[in-house]
């Protein structure tokens, strides 16, 4: 028998719908930074829209090795 056999960990009640809002909300975010990126034409606001997108899509893969660490089906 594999030691790793049951990795998910216990939840507090509500983590779950947590993190579903928080990966939800980033989401959001990340597909309004890239329609902002796809609209600037200012070198500063496309600076400024780079950050933004990157930003967003850094946090969501965050969130995504969090629910993968603590065993949560989203």
């Amino acid at each position: 028998m594999s030691r790793f056999k049951n990795r998910r960990t216990v939840v507090p009640q509500g983590e779950e719908d947590m993190y579903r809002q928080e990966l939800q909300r980033t989401l959001e975010a990340w597909q309004h930074a890239e329609n902002h990126f796809r609209e600037a034409t200012d070198q500063d606001l496309i600076d400024q829209a780079t950050y933004d997108l990157l930003s967003a899509k850094s946090r969501y893969a965050y969130l995504l090795k969090q629910v993968r660490n603590r065993g949560l089906s989203l």
